[in-house]
């Protein structure tokens, strides 16, 4: 049966996918693939997938970001995506706090579908952008600071 199925008889009957269409745009179709928003507490109203819009967040394309120092600057910068889990210590200087470390982490492995994320394997990772000089070093606790490699923080350049 397969193989009677030629070239001809196959295109007309995928009418849903538009041959120029990627891989991204098709599962992305909100159409054919609707989001849905998961919460369980009420930190989680800030927590969701990608794209999705509730009440209490306004989701943004800028959120969009696939490197971890650029996800932590736009939460910075967008207060109502923010709900209080990050916080700016001295915004001229850069420096930054993590007030709900765990929320933070789940909001990263949401983003990067990665379920087992915990703020442990996060902080490893902010402190990575040490050496890149994207962040600097802070003496204490949850206190990182955006370094001269980092962009798109500074209120009089933004």
């Amino acid at each position: 049966m397969l193989d009677s199925v030629t070239h001809s008889t196959f295109l007309p009957n995928t009418s849903f996918c538009d041959p120029l269409m990627s891989w991204t745009d098709l599962f992305s179709n909100e159409e054919y693939y609707p989001a849905f928003e998961h919460q369980t507490d009420a930190d989680s109203s800030c927590l969701k997938t990608s794209g999705i819009k509730s009440q209490d967040c306004h989701s943004r394309t800028s959120l969009q970001s696939s490197h971890l120092w650029e996800f932590v600057r736009d939460l910075l910068l967008s207060p109502e995506e923010n709900c209080g889990i990050l916080e700016w210590e001295d915004r001229e200087q850069g420096i930054f706090r993590v007030v709900k470390s765990e929320a933070l982490a789940k909001m990263w492995g949401q983003r990067k579908k990665n379920d087992r994320m915990t703020y442990e394997k996060l902080s490893r990772a902010l402190r990575y952008y040490y050496k890149t000089g994207i962040l600097e070093r802070v003496d204490r606790r949850l206190v990182y600071k955006f370094g001269k490699n980092a962009h798109g923080w500074q209120e009089d350049k933004l």
